[in-house]
């Protein structure tokens, strides 16, 4: 009975705040995806974590798709990075709670912001990387 508890108070604790920057905010069957290729991704060590590193990645010219948490307070922390993900022609989109991009990534750790990189053709992430990358086409209006 505790347990359960525990997991209601986590899901509650999870989505208490939307960003109102927060949008294309993913939901369903494409959120469901990604955070499948997000784990695909992490296991081949092909991602970039946080702020900081992402900014970076994104700077340089590296190609993939940014994956925003649509609960970080403050705004100020990540607001650079859809307009830079637009000057660089990367796709990014806004995921409900950076507790789900966390456990996608297989930590605990909550993360704000993560970027899959662009697969080489044999990776075995490339397949599902081009669904999701059609899914974001699908919804995000700047793109």
């Amino acid at each position: 009975m505790a347990v359960e508890d525990v997991a209601e108070e986590e899901e509650e604790r999870k989505s208490l705040y939307v960003s109102p920057i927060a949008k294309p905010m993913i939901t369903d069957k494409l959120l469901a995806r990604t955070l499948k290729l997000i784990s695909k991704a992490v296991s081949e060590k092909k991602t970039r974590r946080g702020v900081p590193e992402c900014t970076k990645a994104i700077r340089k010219g590296q190609k993939g798709i940014c994956f925003l948490a649509g609960d970080i307070y403050p705004m100020d922390v990540f607001a650079h990075v859809p307009t830079l993900c637009e000057e660089k022609g990367i796709y990014y989109c806004y995921v409900k709670s950076r507790h789900e991009l966390g456990g996608a990534c297989q930590t605990r750790r909550p993360i704000s912001l993560i970027m899959v990189m662009e697969p080489k053709d044999d990776s075995a992430y490339a397949k599902t990387y081009e669904q999701v990358v059609a899914g974001i086409k699908a919804v995000h209006p700047y793109m």
